[in-house]
């Protein structure tokens, strides 16, 4: 990596940090499923074993712990609380400095398996979208999970054109952190072991080292809950415990208004009336927070950048297209990345949430970046302007996606459609 390019990198990563800590604050209390993770992670500094009971009472009026998810995101937002502080910036410093390193991570990947022109333009599409900055600034595990993920698929990239065995260990430990993150990091490590499988079928020689992908993520997901044994639960314990948390993912009653499967709006629950509305579209965000500031109003709306979606569903269709033309590896690692995060909750057995379509951003934003950087090649004017609206696009909704106080009555120019109202 040349000396220009690492100042590019520092300076646009410097800048979205700068944009996560800016009144990260605010709210001075919890919001959205800070209810359950804060209390959560207070009770891991504590070393309060409550917060591992599915059947504990809730610590406090509108909270409960978070027993529902791996301890390990929280766990990190515990270490945060006893350094910084049992404060709105000590729970959600680890979200903005996690949030903060998808941008250098998603530039890294792309420049791995596409090279420095499409990197600088997935940099600039990854920095300036409005949902990841939204997940960076709250107490929830998304953005854990998903600088995991990119950080396997980095070392993914790695592994399949050098086949060392320091990049199969780094790929399974990051398996591994993103699955004691949240359980669906199963869907990277199924992917990058078979992608990795279908790499080897060249060869015709399976390799035992590939077990290691299996092995070392199921490992480091035990010892996650490292706190749990040292609390004295046993292994049944441990067994009902899940079965808990089985149970409760696989609910088909529960209803909340934002409420979606990957394609539809479903606020009466998986049973009731649904209407077309996929997280693709940045169809249906959610209002996660609303704060009185004297005159003013704080929204904080959990939306994605809309002309960045939007164009993404056109850079898919060309990797896809791409693909069918001249298969190549790279193009299935990145596709593979973007699907697997969106595509499996079609079927899911209970109600989402858009954000949960976070891990597929920064796939999108490399298709995005390797267009743009085919299209710079023919027009670079359009590449620019193309860019310059993204940027206007983020600014315009920042605001809305960050809690700065703003007039009331200006709330309704952000409601582009009746979905996001």
């Amino acid at each position: 990596m040349s000396r220009k390019l690492f100042i590019f990198l520092i300076v646009i990563t410097s800048f979205s940090l700068l944009i996560r800590l800016y009144r990260l604050s605010e709210p001075n209390h919890y919001y959205f499923d800070e209810v359950y993770h804060v209390v959560t992670a207070r009770a891991y500094a504590a070393n309060n074993p409550a917060a591992y009971d599915p059947f504990s009472p809730p610590p406090e009026e509108k909270t409960a712990f978070d027993w529902l998810h791996p301890p390990l995101a929280k766990l990190i937002q515990a270490g945060s609380i006893k350094i910084i502080g049992d404060n709105p910036t000590g729970w959600r410093l680890p979200s903005a400095i996690f949030g903060t390193a998808i941008i250098p991570a998603t530039f890294i990947l792309a420049y791995l398996v596409f090279g420095r022109t499409a990197a600088i333009f997935v940099a600039f599409v990854i920095a300036f979208e409005n949902l990841t900055l939204v997940m960076s600034r709250i107490a929830m595990n998304d953005i854990f999970l998903t600088f995991f993920t990119i950080s396997a698929f980095i070392f993914t990239s790695l592994y399949v054109k050098r086949r060392k065995f320091k990049y199969l260990l780094a790929t399974s430990v990051f398996l591994g952190l993103a699955v004691a993150s949240k359980w669906s990091g199963i869907y990277a490590i199924v992917t990058i072991f078979i992608y990795i499988f279908f790499m080897d079928l060249k060869t015709g020689i399976f390799k035992k080292n590939n077990l290691l992908l299996l092995i070392l993520p199921l490992l480091i997901y035990v010892s996650s809950y490292g706190q749990f044994w040292l609390q004295g639960h046993n292994v049944q314990d441990f067994i009902n415990l899940h079965k808990q948390i089985w149970w409760y993912q696989n609910r088909h009653d529960l209803k909340h208004p934002y409420g979606t499967t990957a394609i539809y709006c479903a606020p009466s629950g998986l049973e009731g009336a649904k209407t077309f509305c996929p997280w693709i579209l940045d169809a249906r965000p959610i209002y996660f927070s609303y704060e009185q500031y004297g005159q003013k109003a704080g929204y904080i709306y959990a939306l994605g950048n809309p002309l960045i979606y939007w164009f993404g569903i056109a850079a898919i269709i060309y990797l896809l297209r791409s693909l069918m033309v001249k298969p190549q590896k790279e193009l299935i690692l990145v596709l593979l990345g973007y699907f697997i995060f969106w595509v499996p909750w079609i079927f899911a057995p209970r109600i989402l949430f858009m954000y949960h379509y976070l891990p597929s951003i920064p796939f999108l934003s490399i298709a995005i970046g390797l267009l743009l950087s085919k299209l710079w090649k023919r027009n670079r004017l359009a590449v620019i302007v193309i860019i310059a609206i993204f940027a206007v696009t983020f600014f315009y909704f920042y605001p809305i996606t960050s809690g700065l106080p703003i007039k009331t009555s200006s709330i309704g120019q952000y409601m582009w459609f009746k979905t996001w109202k």
